[in-house]
């Protein structure tokens, strides 16, 4: 059989999020481009099988990672255990790419001295556990804040060493290779991500006059700060000067440990009915919600990507999102959508902006669909991360 034998290699494959929905992404291209992708993995949950492509072997240890109910704590051995999967690498792979905390593994790889495999890391971010989350990270852990934090400042220096031992460096966007240049002083290329074309398209249709929807598809956690948008929904109502029937509904999509706060925040905000909270979706079940919105909300923390932004874009939803983060690639100010402070108030004026507008921003909808199509490829990232293979192969030997 031809084709490039490639080991994808990530510890857990939580509930279906953004990671993973990236890396099954690029297996799937990497099949379609004629070449031979393997995930390697301790954890694959259920919700992520449906988007797991017929032809990607899936080799997935079972082992467990969970030890607390902290998942701060969890995440240490998502680190630890990762070394565990050097035995579940394909021998013979003609090229590995290690995701998030497999870094560990890669870096362990990295000593052999006779002729190897180049090691190539995908980094999202630099660990905010490490960086931008230190703090909210040891607010969350009681007793164990002392200690942790001795082992943070250590897990930090060795995550510069680690990420400085590898061939090359790949990551999601302009903005996360910004972040990675500051933290680590070295470059790392851009791997175009890219939306499932035909899956979005299923339920594709005009949008429709009536009540305006608001949508937001996010993991609930505090960095993907839903409340921002609760709060906006919450300040349209008592100052947004709109009529009833013209006063937006937000649906959150997502599961994750805010549900039951966000949830009480609707309630004491008085806007409980004017809030669903959908939980998970099937993959497949979300393209209706896309097509059946008005606008998409973005207002996480600096995400570096954002992959349910282009899948909303694609499908002709205005965006309107903070102005941080991987976004400022992403989504065009006055073009797409509307790029704002992350604050409720300054989001609740944008959505006005666009409820305001005759055709509800459809405009603004083309623009990003149009946007999406032209920029967002699998197939160009695919051959971003061959090529790249090519050059560190010649490094390495």
């Amino acid at each position: 059989m031809n084709g490039l034998r490639v080991d994808l290699v990530f510890p857990r494959f939580k509930i279906l999020s953004g990671a993973e929905r990236a890396i099954l992404g690029i297996a799937a291209a990497l099949l379609r481009e004629g070449q031979r992708p393997r995930i390697v993995c301790h954890q694959f949950d259920r919700s992520c099988r449906p988007r797991l492509p017929a032809g990607v072997e899936l080799a997935c240890t079972g082992a467990k990672l969970d030890w607390s109910r902290n998942r701060y704590v969890n995440a240490i051995f998502d680190y630890l255990r990762t070394l565990r999967l050097a035995s579940t690498l394909d021998p013979d792979a003609d090229m590995r790419v290690f995701f998030g905390p497999s870094l560990l593994l890669a870096w362990r790889l990295s000593w052999r001295k006779r002729r190897r495999l180049p090691t190539i890391y995908y980094c999202w971010e630099p660990p905010r556990a490490l960086y931008q989350d230190r703090k909210a990270v040891l607010s969350r852990v009681g007793i164990l804040r002392l200690p942790l934090a001795g082992a943070l400042a250590i897990y930090r220096r060795l995550d510069r060493r680690m990420v400085a031992a590898m061939d090359a460096v790949v990551t999601s966007s302009p903005f996360a290779a910004q972040q990675i240049e500051s933290c680590y002083g070295r470059s790392a290329r851009v791997i175009t991500l890219g939306v499932d074309r035909t899956r979005l398209d299923q339920f594709k249709r005009e949008r429709r006059e009536g009540t305006p929807i608001l949508l937001t598809v996010n993991y609930l956690h505090p960095r993907k700060r839903v409340d921002l948008i609760i709060d906006a929904v919450a300040w349209l109502h008592r100052n947004g000067g709109l009529e009833a029937s013209a006063f937006p509904r937000l649906r959150v999509v997502g599961d994750g440990p805010e549900k039951a706060s966000l949830e009480a925040q609707a309630r004491e905000l008085g806007i409980e009915d004017k809030v669903e909270f959908l939980g998970f979706l099937h993959d497949d079940d979300l393209p209706r919600y896309y097509w059946g919105a008005t606008c998409y909300v973005h207002a996480a923390v600096e995400e570096s990507f954002g992959l349910s932004v282009i899948e909303a874009a694609f499908c002709a939803l205005p965006v309107v999102a903070v102005d941080e983060g991987g976004v400022k690639d992403t989504v065009e100010d006055g073009v797409t959508g509307f790029r704002v402070p992350a604050c409720g108030a300054d989001l609740a004026q944008a959505i006005k902006k666009v409820l305001a507008m005759p055709d509800r921003g459809a405009s603004f909808g083309v623009a990003g669909r149009q946007r999406v199509d032209t920029r967002y490829q699998w197939r160009r990232g695919v051959e971003d991360l061959l090529a790249l293979k090519t050059g560190v192969n010649r490094n390495v030997g």
